[in-house]
C-alpha cells in the first residue's frame, strides 16, 4: 500500500511539471504582424514575426486583409521566406483562398528544427485604395508543429495600417542623451522614467551627475521623469519635465534637496558621567523608560533621538537614575525643559565620594551639599525593561530638587535654620509673658498698698 501510494504520488508530481511545461510554452510563443501605423507609398512590406520558439519545424497560417485597399498581385515575388536566428524560413507553399485571404505553409529544413525569435514571412501588398483607408491584417488557422510533430502553442496577434500620411508628417527619430544630477546631502537611488517607462535607476553620490542612456526618440514632447527615496524625510519624491525634442538632445535632470522634517519635535538626548566611576545611566522621558547604557567616567553617552508629536505638551521631564559603588546610594536627576523643534538634551551625573554621606553631627552642624538629594526608594518599575538601580543597588535614592526654591540649600542647613527661627519664636513669647506677669504682680501691689 505504502509503495502504491507513493507511486501515485510520484505520478501527480510528473503530472504537474509536465502542465506547468505546457502552460510555459503555451504562453511564451507569440506570432504577430508587423506593420507601420501609416503608408503613403504605393507598396509596403510586412512581416510576420515569431518569438521564443522552441525546436519548430514546420507551420501554416491564413491572412487577410480588404482586396478593395490592398492586394498582393505577385504570389511569386511578393512573398518572400522568413528567417530565425540565421537559419532560412522556406515558403513552401502560398494561395489565396478567396479574393481576401492567402494562406501561407512553411518548412524548416532537416529534422533538427530551429529555436529563437525572427519571422515565418515577409508579404508586399500594393496599394489600390484611398488615403485614409484603414486596413485590417488579420492571421487566423495559424499551426506551429516541432520536431516530434507535436503542436506547439501560440498567441496570433492582429494588426492595422492606415494608408496616407501621418497627422504630424514624416516622423524623425533623434538621440536623446539624459543626465541625471543628485543635489541632495545623501546618496539616492534614482528611477529614470520616459514617457512613463521605467528604465532602471542609478545609485548617485550627492553633487555628483550621472549618464543613464543615448534614447531614440521621435520629433515631437516627451515627458522625463525621476523617482527617489530621502533617507532623511522618509519620503518618496517625484519630478517630471516636458521636452520637445526636434533634433540630437542632452537632457539634465535633477534631484530637490530634502533636509530632515522642519516641523518635526524632538529631542536627541546625551548624558554626560562627571562622577570617576562607570556608571549605568537609565533614562526616562515624561516618566517613561527608554533604555540605558554604560558610561565610562568622563564620557558621554549618545541615547538616540525621541520624537514627540506636534500637539503635546511642550514641557517635558527628563529623568536619569543609576547607582554609584563608592557611595552605595542610587541616585536620581530631575530636568524639565520645552521643547518646540529639533533639539539637543544634554544631562549632567554628579561625582559622588564616600565623603558625601558623612553624618551630620548635633554639636557641629556642618552639612555637605550635593547635586543629588536623597529621595523615595519606591521607584516604578516596568516590564521588560532591565532593572533601574532603585532595585539593583542601595536603600535610597538621590533626587534633584531643581523644581523646589530651595534648591541648592543643604537639607541639614534647611533644619538648622527652621530650628533657629522656632528657638526664637519660643524666646520671644517667654519673654511677653514674664513683662504681663511682671505687670500683673505691679498692680496687685498698688491696690494693696491703697487699702
Amino acid at each position: 500500500m505504502y509503495a502504491q501510494n507513493k507511486n501515485l504520488k510520484l505520478n501527480i508530481i510528473a503530472i504537474l511539471v509536465l502542465l506547468i511545461v505546457f502552460t510555459t510554452n503555451a504562453t511564451a510563443v507569440t506570432v504577430s504582424v508587423d506593420t507601420p501605423e501609416y503608408e503613403s507609398g504605393s507598396r509596403f512590406d510586412i512581416t510576420i514575426e515569431i518569438d521564443d520558439v522552441d525546436d519548430l519545424d514546420s507551420g501554416q497560417f491564413d491572412i487577410s486583409f480588404d482586396s478593395s485597399v490592398v492586394n498582393v498581385t505577385d504570389l511569386n515575388n511578393d512573398i518572400e521566406n522568413g528567417e530565425i536566428g540565421s537559419t532560412a524560413v522556406p515558403i513552401d507553399l502560398c494561395y489565396f483562398i478567396g479574393a481576401n485571404s492567402i494562406r501561407l505553409l512553411f518548412n524548416v529544413p532537416g529534422v533538427t528544427g530551429v529555436s529563437g525569435s525572427g519571422t515565418v514571412a515577409t508579404i508586399r501588398f500594393e496599394v489600390v485604395g484611398e488615403n485614409g483607408d484603414i486596413i485590417f491584417l488579420n492571421l487566423s488557422n495559424g499551426v506551429l508543429v516541432d520536431t516530434k510533430s507535436d503542436k506547439i502553442p501560440a498567441n496570433w496577434v492582429n494588426d492595422k495600417v492606415t494608408i496616407g500620411d501621418s497627422p504630424n508628417g514624416t516622423l524623425t527619430t533623434y538621440t536623446t542623451t539624459v543626465y541625471v544630477k543628485n543635489i541632495d546631502d545623501d546618496k539616492l537611488d534614482i528611477h529614470l522614467l520616459v514617457d512613463g517607462n521605467d528604465e532602471g535607476f542609478e545609485s548617485i553620490s550627492s553633487g555628483k551627475t550621472k549618464e543613464y542612456d543615448d534614447y531614440g526618440l521621435e520629433e515631437g514632447t516627451h515627458t522625463f521623469t525621476i523617482r527617489w527615496f530621502d533617507p532623511d524625510t522618509n519620503e518618496w519624491y517625484e519630478k517630471t519635465k516636458e521636452h520637445t525634442i526636434t533634433d540630437v538632445t542632452t537632457i539634465i535632470l535633477q534631484t530637490d534637496e530634502h533636509a530632515e522634517d522642519e516641523n518635526k519635535i524632538s529631542s536627541h538626548v546625551f548624558i554626560n558621567n562627571l562622577d570617576d566611576d562607570k556608571l549605568e545611566v537609565y533614562l526616562y522621558i515624561d516618566e517613561n523608560y527608554k533604555k540605558y547604557l554604560s558610561i565610562s567616567s568622563g564620557n558621554t553617552g549618545d541615547y538616540g533621538e525621541n520624537e514627540f508629536e506636534n500637539d503635546e505638551n511642550a514641557l517635558h521631564s527628563f529623568k536619569i537614575e543609576w547607582f554609584d559603588p563608592d557611595t552605595k546610594e542610587n541616585y536620581e536627576k530631575i530636568t524639565r525643559s520645552h521643547i518646540t523643534s529639533q533639539e539637543a538634551v544634554t544631562l549632567y551625573v554628579d561625582k559622588h565620594t564616600e565623603v558625601d554621606i558623612i553624618p551630620v553631627h548635633e554639636e557641629d552642624p556642618k552639612p555637605v551639599s550635593t547635586s543629588s538629594t536623597l529621595a523615595s526608594s519606591s521607584t516604578q518599575s516596568t516590564n521588560g525593561m532591565p532593572s533601574s538601580p532603585a532595585t539593583a543597588g542601595g536603600s535610597g535614592m538621590i533626587t534633584d530638587t531643581t523644581t523646589q526654591s530651595t534648591k541648592g540649600t543643604p537639607s541639614s542647613q534647611i533644619q538648622v535654620e527652621d530650628s533657629t527661627e522656632n528657638n526664637g519664636l519660643e524666646h520671644h513669647i517667654m519673654s511677653t509673658y514674664t513683662l504681663i506677669g511682671f505687670i500683673a504682680f505691679m498692680f496687685a501691689l498698688i491696690r494693696i498698698r491703697s487699702v
